[in-house]
């Protein structure tokens, strides 16, 4: 349609005008209906019509207000007539509205400054009905010059499944394509979004509704449900700068909502060991040496690879065989968000060094994941590990020491021996003085003996002290160490974080509050993130490596902290991220309001 038919058109569907004279000027405003329903489009354009030699724009037009509405596009019109050999110029620009709601709205008075003379048109009343089908609104947005649309790969996921979200900006025109600005993320509570940032940024050719538009994908998100339920997502929106001969302004374009159904995880067949990981995965183990010396180490790694939610994978712990020292795992993160999800792997490196020579078995660990394609509980048992070491086996050890023992019990036997041999001298020196040299010296002898049996006693007791002190100190850190793989319903017990630990998190939240002004918001939001993660980490007793809002969220509940402040604790630290890693980087949270809401919430903790 070119610009003469689209004005003509305008013509014909007009309702209402206003016209003001002014030395062969005017200028009206019209709509092409006065009645639609909630998805439809409405068209109003404004004119300008003025003898082309007297026609002298001194400020551009001010767009008339709209509540109600949601402006999508604009189309711009032109043409010269010449009649009587006078030139007369028809210049319009034609806004495009889509409806919010119901009821009597009205598109407001737009103003322009033409000759040194202010023109004003009056509003255009408009009644808005409820939308027929669910299915019309999106089939307007798509009729649109312009629009942003959502779409997720999934809208009946698991909880912890991964779900690809991508956000697409569609525009007939590709130079508006590059006019694209302030993009808001729409809010994702519940679903621990994780953007993708190695995005390709490639412009496609599509149809949509048998029409050809330029597409571009602005942001892409992989989302995993925190829990089971209905989930909306809120319409994400950017500003698109428009110019034209009336100035350049800012309009706002919004995508659809979205809404997700979360399904709980089957407690059928669920297994103990069960992290909350959801996704495909392998499991394997090995060593780097099977054959060493004692006091020589080798080194046991345990990785978890494939795809799926890895902020709830967690390392399986191996059983400590008899007589082998095991040092704490050295744990290392290879994952990362990619265009078709979150992939890669977690791995341990574990040390271990023989006290003995002998055969040492280290048996397999399980690791298990659920499935969300065959929708169920899978567990994964590694290899059985067999290492030989070379050296004094602890059967020969014991055997030295079993023999001492011996020793000692001849020795017992010989003493009693002594004794009654010196019972026997003494008894013989009764009847004669001759041998009383004897029963002095056995007398003596018997002395010694006497000492030397106390000695041993009071080296026995002691050595039964210490193992008592030993076996005690073992329970006792069996007791306090953490659990990994095991429910800690039972354990309610806060744990106790260190005054050098509730220092350092009092330093961070003063690096938070210095941040508050800095030029760019992602430096504060980083500070955030980092503040609250060392937070939960710190009460809930979990590392790095080990770490996800989900696990750790759950710890702080099972050791005592309140619903109410872990879920705030969530809150903060999702919109912490969310901030930190938006795709054009547009902040409209008060971050005064932000650092008060977390330091509130340290506060809670470290009081």
């Amino acid at each position: 349609m070119n610009a003469f038919k689209v004005l003509s058109t305008m013509f014909i569907l007009a309702t209402t005008s206003v016209i003001a004279l002014c030395q062969n000027v005017s200028f009206k405003a019209e709509a092409n209906r006065k009645t639609l329903s909630v998805g439809e489009t409405l068209q109003v354009g404004f004119f300008i019509e003025a003898d082309a030699m007297d026609y002298s724009i001194d400020k551009p037009m001010r767009f008339p207000d709209h509540p109600g509405f949601r402006l999508v596009g604009e189309n711009k019109t032109q043409n010269i007539q010449y009649v009587n050999g006078k030139g007369v110029i028809q210049d319009g620009i034609i806004l495009i509205f889509n409806p919010e709601k119901e009821g009597k709205l009205k598109i407001g008075s737009a103003k322009i400054e033409i000759n040194g003379k202010l023109y004003t048109t009056k509003p255009i009343e408009i009644e808005v009905t409820k939308s027929n089908t669910t299915s019309v609104q999106n089939k307007s947005v798509q009729n649109q010059p312009v629009f942003l649309q959502t779409n997720v790969s999934k809208t009946d996921p698991y909880v912890n499944e991964q779900v690809s979200l991508i956000v697409k900006y569609y525009s007939r025109d590709l130079g508006l394509l590059n006019r694209k600005r302030n993009f808001r993320q729409g809010k994702l509570e519940g679903l621990s979004p994780k953007m993708v940032t190695s995005r390709p940024e490639t412009i496609k050719q599509e149809m949509v509704s048998g029409k050809p538009y330029f597409s571009e994908e602005v942001a892409k998100y992989n989302l995993f449900p925190q829990k089971a339920g209905r989930i909306e997502i809120d319409p994400f929106s950017m500003d698109i700068l428009v110019s034209g001969i009336y100035g350049t302004e800012a309009y706002e374009i919004k995508s659809n909502p979205i809404i997700i159904n979360a399904k709980a995880l089957p407690e059928e067949g669920k297994p103990a060991n069960f992290s909350g990981a959801v996704g495909d995965f392998k499991l394997v183990s090995a060593v780097d040496k099977k054959e060493l010396n004692t006091n020589e180490s080798s080194n046991l790694k345990i990785k978890i690879s494939g795809k799926g939610n890895f902020n709830t994978v967690i390392i399986p712990e191996i059983k400590k065989p008899k007589n082998l020292e095991i040092y704490p795992p050295n744990k290392t993160n290879n994952f990362k968000n990619y265009e078709d999800g979150m992939q890669g792997s977690v791995s341990a490196d574990i040390v271990m060094v023989p006290e003995y020579g002998g055969n040492y078995t280290i048996a397999p660990v399980e690791f298990s994941y659920f499935d969300p394609e065959k929708e169920k509980y899978i567990t994964l048992k590694s290899d059985e590990v067999n290492i030989s070491v070379d050296g004094t086996t602890s059967d020969t050890v014991n055997g030295a020491s079993n023999s001492l023992a011996y020793q000692g019990h001849d020795e017992a036997v010989n003493k009693e021996s002594l004794s009654d041999s010196v019972a026997q001298i003494t008894n013989e020196v009764t009847h004669g003085n001759s041998k009383w040299i004897l029963t002095a010296g056995g007398l003596l002898v018997m002395s010694m003996v006497g000492l030397f049996l106390l000695r041993r006693k009071k080296e026995d007791e002691n050595v039964e002290i210490l193992s008592s002190n030993e076996v005690k100190n073992s329970e006792d850190n069996y007791v306090t160490k953490p659990y990994t793989n095991q429910k800690m319903s039972s354990y309610s017990e806060k744990i106790n974080v260190s005054t050098e630990s509730k220092k350092d998190l009092n330093n961070k939240l003063s690096d938070l509050q210095k941040n508050i002004n800095n030029a760019d918001p992602k430096v504060f939001y980083k500070f955030q993130e980092d503040l609250l993660c060392q937070l939960g980490m710190k009460y809930s007793g979990t590392d790095l490596a080990n770490f996800s809002d989900y696990s750790v969220g759950e710890k702080l509940i099972q050791n005592g902290w309140d619903n109410s402040l872990v879920n705030e604790w969530k809150t903060l630290l999702n919109k912490a991220r969310q901030a930190k890693y938006s795709a054009i980087g547009s902040y409209n949270d008060d971050l005064t309001e932000v650092y008060l809401q977390t330091e509130k919430v340290v506060n809670q903790f470290i009081k």
